[in-house]
Formats: C-alpha cells, sequence, structure tokens
C-alpha cells in the first residue's frame, strides 16, 4: 500500500499531552513521507478539530492522558457521524487484555506500544488500513446493509443486518437495526433493538442516544434525560450532550437544573452559548436568554447577531434602555448593518423616543432602500400625532 497516495487528500491527526512525543510521531510520520500532520494536546481538541476541519484520514490516539482518556475521546469520535469511520490507531504504554477489549468495543482498528520506531510505525498503519480495504465478512453485510438504508431498501437492509448479527452480535448491529426499524415506523421494535444493543455493550454511546432520542419522541423525557445523563458518566466531555440534558429538563420545568447543564456546556464550548440562549428564548426564558447572551458576548466579542438577539431578548423584559445600548454597541461594530437600525427603532418607540426612532429606520432605509418594514414604520410615524 502507498501511503503517500492514500493520505494526499487526507491529514493524520495525532493526539498526544507530551510534546516532545507529538514531535517525534510528527518526525516519525515524515520520515516515511507523511507530512500533513494536524497535533492536539488533549481530547477536547481533538474532537474540535474533527469536527471543524474536514479529510481526517487516520487518527493516532494516545490512551493516557489527563482530564479526557484517550479511551473516551473514541467512544466520542465513533458516536459522531463524520468520524465514525476514520481509522484509529491507539498509543499506549501497555495493552492488556482488558484494554484490548475496551479499545475492540469503543471502535479501535488497532493498537502500538511505546516505545516504537518509524518502520514499526508504518507497519501498523498499513496493517490498520489494508483490513480496512478488505473486511471481514460481518463488516461488509453491515456496510452493505447501511448502504440499502441510505437508498430507502429497509427490509433488504434488515435482511443484511440480521445476518452479520449471525456472524458476529455487536452493539453496532443492534442500533443499526434499531435505526432501520424506527426509520419503518416501528418503534417498538426499535426500542428493543437500542435495549439489546445496551445490554450487549452498556459503553456503546450512540445506543444510549438513539434511546434518548426515541424517549423523547415518543414524550417520556424521565426516560431520554436518563439515558442522556448514561452517556454524560460514560463521556463526560461533550457539550452537546449537557444542552439535550438542559433542553429536556427546561421542557420538565426545571429551570434551575437546566440552567446547570447549560452552564457545564458553555464551560466546555463557548460557543455554545448563544444557541443555548436562543432555545431559552423559544421557551420564554428571556431572563437566562439575556444572561447566556451576555456570556457569549464575554468569551466571543464583536458579534453582530448576538448583540441583536440580546436586545430583542431585553425588550421582551420591558428593557428597552438597555436595549438601545446594546443596539448601539452593535452599530460600533457595524454601522452598515439596517436591522440593527430597525430594531433601535422599535426600542426607542418601546421607550416613547419618537424622533430617535424615526432616525433609526431612516437610516435603516437608507442603507437598504427595500426595506419594507422600515419604510412601514416611518409611514406609520408620518400619520401619527406628534403628541401620541
Amino acid at each position: 500500500m502507498d501511503l503517500k497516495d492514500y493520505f494526499k487528500d487526507g491529514y493524520i491527526l495525532v493526539v498526544e499531552d507530551m510534546t516532545s512525543m507529538r514531535r517525534t510521531i510528527r518526525a516519525m510520520l515524515k520520515q516515511i513521507g507523511l507530512g500533513n500532520v494536524v497535533e492536539a494536546d488533549d481530547g477536547d481538541t481533538a474532537l474540535r478539530v474533527i469536527r471543524t476541519q474536514e479529510n481526517c484520514g487516520f487518527i493516532l490516539l494516545d490512551w493516557n492522558m489527563p482530564r479526557v482518556p484517550g479511551i473516551d475521546v473514541v467512544r466520542e469520535i465513533r458516536s459522531t457521524a463524520a468520524s465514525q469511520d476514520v481509522p484509529l490507531l491507539m498509543v499506549t504504554a501497555e495493552m492488556g487484555r482488558d484494554e484490548v477489549m475496551q479499545a475492540g468495543e469503543a471502535g479501535v482498528n488497532g493498537y502500538i506500544v511505546k516505545p516504537f520506531v518509524s518502520k514499526t510505525l508504518e507497519d501498523k498503519i498499513k496493517s490498520v488500513l489494508t483490513a480496512r480495504a478488505a473486511p471481514p465478512e460481518h463488516v461488509r453485510l453491515l456496510k452493505a446493509g447501511e448502504a440499502l438504508v441510505l437508498q430507502g431498501d429497509y427490509e433488504k437492509a434488515l435482511i443484511f443486518f440480521e445476518k452479520a448479527k449471525e456472524i458476529r452480535e455487536s452493539a453496532r448491529v443492534y442500533v443499526n437495526i434499531g435505526e432501520t426499524h424506527e426509520m419503518r415506523g416501528d418503534e417498538t421494535g426499535a426500542r428493543e433493538s437500542y435495549n439489546a444493543a445496551i445490554e450487549l455493550n452498556p459503553l456503546f454511546i450512540k445506543a444510549h442516544l438513539k434511546s434518548a432520542a426515541l424517549y423523547e419522541k415518543q414524550g417520556n423525557l424521565d426516560a431520554a434525560l436518563a439515558a442522556f445523563k448514561k452517556t454524560v458518566e460514560i463521556s463526560p466531555n461533550n457539550p452537546g450532550r449537557h444542552f439535550a440534558i438542559g433542553n429536556i429538563l427546561l421542557k420538565k420545568g426545571d429551570v434551575a437544573k437546566a440552567q446547570e447543564a447549560y452552564s457545564i456546556a458553555v464551560k466546555q464550548e463557548s460557543a455554545m452559548a448563544s444557541e443555548i440562549a436562543e432555545e431559552l428564548m423559544k421557551n420564554g426564558k428571556d431572563d437566562l436568554a439575556e444572561h447566556f447572551f451576555r456570556t457569549s458576548i464575554a468569551k466571543l466579542s464583536n458579534n453582530i447577531n448576538t448583540y441583536n438577539r440580546l436586545g430583542i431578548a431585553l425588550r421582551r423584559q420591558g428593557k428597552w434602555q438597555e436595549a438601545i445600548r446594546e443596539y448601539e454597541t452593535a452599530i460600533k461594530i457595524d454601522p452598515r448593518d439596517s436591522g440593527i437600525y430597525f430594531n433601535l427603532g422599535k426600542a426607542c418607540l418601546e421607550g416613547g423616543q419618537r424622533e430617535r426612532a424615526y432616525e433609526a429606520f431612516r437610516r435603516a432605509l437608507n442603507i437598504d432602500p427595500g426595506f419594507t418594514e422600515a419604510k412601514s414604520e416611518l409611514e406609520a410615524l408620518d400619520k401619527r400625532p406628534a403628541w401620541d
């Protein structure tokens, strides 16, 4: 196998907390002709890289890392659609029977024990890629079934999945069967399959996620919450799951605990603050939305849309003066945003500041002559008595 050719359009992600070891692995990869390397010094960084940088062709991941162990990073990677099938080689100082079993269950394609030389690393990478090129029969059946699901041929897909299960029973095949049943509208069959996956492998995060989503779809919020909490127990450093827990708690009316879950999500990923604020606004929690919009601004300043949405959250609470201040700050960042001027005008109207409102709507219309809402507001002001 020609590694240079295989990696011509993709990169290798090296996840290792020790700087010296990352440099050593990068040098080894360069020695075998692979220069397109991206480094991550912890699991959180690795997951961000995978989410934001396309064409990850291979992952070298250290088992022993502080804060987020390598095996937890593997579980996160394998529970994400975009990275489910990226080949992954675990780097470890030792690999006993229990570790091998954990790694296999989590979706590791192979492992390499420190210390090693570049030739050993090259051989290990080639062996993983060769095995992927000629997978065992049960894997081929799984892949064929997955392709049939994408084509909408659910009945035939189930036949392939059942054949794969006969060869090798796994949590993955049960989840595939469950997903297919759910697409067919058979929620009972889906539930049975997800439960079987969890019973077979209680650490298989995707099974818990599918189970949680189905419970939520069926309106069983307590069961959905328990399932999401289980995924956090298995791998706690996923902001999206804390967000999901917050959403369910919000639906259940437990605002205080929802805020706790949301705060954990933001601590893990600052960019989620605005998304959380939007969810709170949808549920009429404008005071909490204000808090998370302000958090977003503090961590990710100069975002015009965040200032705009914060202004709306403030206006909903009757805080038109504060809204005006936020809109004015946004205008300093981008004085050509007609939408900000329009909302500034609305806030001024709510505060009885007719002249300022008129000027704001006029500026919005000057920037965007086709802004019909701004034109309507100006016409309404022209018809309204000055003392109104």
